[in-house]
């Protein structure tokens, strides 16, 4: 069975993806990202990177899990929301230690401060600046857990083109629920609404086989889908998460499709570096807030800066020109060498468990 087979290649976009992702944060080096000398950089990768995440998993879903939506609710959430709670967790026990290396603007914990986020954590409430970017697994939980059922009462219309007509005008009134003053802010609810049609566009692609037509015309898909979303992005500048009433899907979703023709490439999915990155996404994607505390540790003592702008959120504030090169190489090496060393380190445990 070749490396294709596999599906390497959406090892492949993982990796793309979360590069990307950690580009887009390297750049965010204003209050406004409209102010960064970034802007256009941050505008264009905000419309790919996160997106394609929600693609590939929309992508893996497998319409057996709406056939026993309570199992697979119970398979999704040791899968989601059990990284998110341990991730959470690292956060919340070190939180005062990082709050005294001035990592943090937050005020320390307090033992009633720390059970209370104790509690937040097990109901997925728990956001701070260094944990910011665990809102995506909590919202791919939620996301996950909703088309279950979703796809659970759509699986009883027979004739699947119908069944597809249905859930196409279920994400896009969720879609404009997101863009309307009828969607709420509480655990991110209309980022998931907003990009649940994401989601959907990566199970439509696997429903029909598209993925085949996308491989065997990479090259075109690639060329045809950047030049629209490039398009896209020079008209819709807000970046992504930003309300245009449903103009700017196009683009994101030529983006998208850009991204997984890209990882069709033999080059791409048989590269070790980018199928490790997209295997250590996850904790790419959760810890690379506090690895970018090493580049702004040493842009502040380069410039003689006040210590207590490590508290700034993701990079240090005012950074220009080629200073997000340091903090993108340390986002992937750091939070990769730390996947690699919990890999080994559970590996050896399974291994020891096996041998009982």
């Amino acid at each position: 069975m070749s490396g294709k087979s596999r599906m390497s290649y959406i090892d492949a976009m993982k990796g793309i993806a979360i590069v990307l992702i950690v580009f887009l944060h390297s750049f965010m080096n204003t209050e406004s990202n409209k102010e960064s000398e970034y802007a256009v950089i941050l505008n264009f990768i905000s419309y790919m990177g996160v997106p394609s995440f929600f693609f590939i998993n929309g992508y893996l879903y497998n319409h057996k899990y709406s056939l026993t939506p309570l199992k697979s609710l119970i398979k999704k959430f040791k899968a989601y929301y059990v990284p998110f709670v341990g991730f959470s967790l690292f956060f919340w026990l070190f939180h005062n230690v990082f709050v005294l290396l001035h990592l943090t603007p937050e005020k320390a914990y307090s033992i009633k401060d720390y059970i209370i986020n104790f509690v937040k954590i097990f109901v997925m409430h728990l956001e701070s600046g260094l944990n910011g970017p665990m809102w995506f697994l909590r919202a791919l939980l939620i996301m996950v857990c909703m088309f279950i059922f979703i796809d659970y009462f759509a699986m009883k219309i027979s004739d699947r083109n119908v069944r597809y007509v249905v859930l196409t005008v279920i994400m896009l009134i969720m879609y404009a629920i997101s863009e309307s003053r009828f969607g709420t802010t509480a655990y991110n609810m209309n980022r998931v609404l907003n990009c649940f049609i994401f989601f959907f566009v990566g199970t439509v692609v696997r429903e029909y086989e598209l993925d085949k037509i996308i491989a065997r015309h990479k090259t075109i898909v690639f060329i045809v889908g950047l030049v629209i979303f490039t398009i896209n992005c020079h008209f819709f500048k807000g970046g992504f998460g930003v309300k245009e009433h449903f103009l700017d899907i196009p683009g994101n979703v030529c983006g998208i499709l850009a991204v997984f023709a890209l990882a069709n490439y033999k080059a791409i999915y048989e590269n070790r570096a980018i199928l490790f990155l997209g295997s250590a996404s996850l904790d790419i994607m959760s810890l690379h807030f506090l690895a970018f505390k090493v580049p702004t540790f040493i842009y502040i003592k380069m410039r003689n800066l006040d210590i207590e702008r490590m508290a700034d959120v993701p990079v240090l504030k005012g950074t220009h020109g080629a200073d997000f090169i340091l903090y993108v190489i340390c986002g992937l090496a750091i939070c990769s060498a730390e996947y690699y060393i919990r890999s080994w380190i559970m590996g050896g445990r399974n291994k020891k468990k096996g041998s009982y």
